[in-house]
């Protein structure tokens, strides 16, 4: 009876260690854990690091012997720009407060990196890069697609993020490929990107199942209790596009010169713009802002027309350079009004 116990276990859990040995595209290391890194700086939203920290601290492969340490192939720590306390978002306070276990100038070499929604800091540019080029793997979560974007690991690659934000990421990084209504993103062999929050957890499950295969990563979401199926549908949700926000600002170019913008904010960051000056109407705008700069190109006939400049510290008013047929203006753009839809 025993025998055949065993055997009927055996039968079971042969096919989970030849999952286990690796059926999907990611290689574990040989000998020892993967190590994951969870960067973190000020303002970091916990679920991004969190939900993936759960799936990948909760992972156990079979055929151990009940030797608990043995089956966990996870090994995780946090990394940061300095090992300052740091704050987590709080509702507009500081939340809870890390110790980051390392630095980014002491952290052990990862295999497997996490960038949630954060500031950022000093050095994370340089450290991706680092460790991109050291084929570790990078997974972005949130608008932590921004920092990976920054450190140009997605240039000429496709990428996702939080849907609110998919007009400032098309903006600001014009050189990525936004893909929308997607939970998560492969750039390539060893880049990732997820969409908003909970879509964190469906591509650590897909990375789970792309180093040990569906049947790990699946008992790894019912031991959490995870209903969700994103990890294998990848199917997000495809949120409507709607006007948030109408502002007009003005300025003037010389006496009875004035040249205004009719500016749409739309429910997903991005920027529609027309705008009025001397001797035309409605010409479209091509408006680009990054942080505190701005970029304005606008589409008038046979005179294209350029303004670039930096917002002020209150954030009514930009001033830059407007650049017409050879000629170059100084000018200060002003916030007239402003109405929400």
């Amino acid at each position: 009876m025993k025998a055949l116990v065993l055997a009927a276990a055996l039968s079971i859990l042969s096919p989970l260690t030849a999952m286990a040995a690796g059926a999907g595209t990611l290689t574990p290391p040989k000998s020892g854990t993967v190590k994951v890194a969870f960067v973190l700086s000020e303002g970091a939203t916990v679920i991004d690091f969190a939900g993936p920290w759960e799936v990948f601290d909760n992972v156990m492969l079979p055929g151990h012997g009940g030797d608990m340490q043995a089956s966990m192939p996870f090994e995780l720590y946090t990394v940061a720009p300095t090992k300052e306390p740091i704050h987590t978002a709080g509702s507009g306070r500081p939340g809870m407060t890390i110790v980051p276990d390392y630095s980014f100038a002491d952290a052990p070499a990862p295999d497997l990196v996490v960038v949630g929604a954060q500031r950022g800091g000093p050095g994370l540019d340089d450290w991706l890069r680092k460790v991109h080029a050291e084929h570790a793997v990078v997974m972005s979560v949130c608008t932590g697609a921004f920092k990976v974007a920054h450190a140009g690991l997605f240039d000429g690659k496709a990428a996702t993020t939080h849907h609110a934000f998919f007009g400032g990421f098309e903006s600001e990084f014009p050189k990525v490929k936004l893909e929308r209504g997607r939970r998560y993103v492969q750039a390539s062999p060893t880049v990732f990107s997820a969409g908003g929050l909970s879509s964190g957890i469906d591509l650590a499950l897909h990375i789970v199942a792309e180093y040990y295969g569906q049947a790990v990563a699946q008992k790894t979401a019912d031991y959490m209790e995870y209903l969700g199926t994103g990890w294998k549908t990848n199917r997000g949700v495809n949120f409507p596009v709607v006007a948030s926000s109408h502002e007009e600002w003005s300025g003037e170019l010389g006496p009875g010169k004035t040249v205004t913008l009719h500016i749409v904010n739309m429910s997903d960051g991005s920027l529609t713009a027309t705008a009025d000056g001397p001797g035309f109407t409605h010409a479209k705008a091509d408006l680009r802002v990054v942080d505190d700069s701005a970029d304005i190109r606008l589409e008038i006939a046979g005179h294209p027309a350029r303004f670039a400049g930096k917002a002020g510290d209150m954030g009514d008013s930009i001033t830059g350079t407007y650049t017409q047929d050879g000629r170059a203006v100084s000018m200060t753009f002003k916030l007239i009004s402003r109405t929400e839809q």
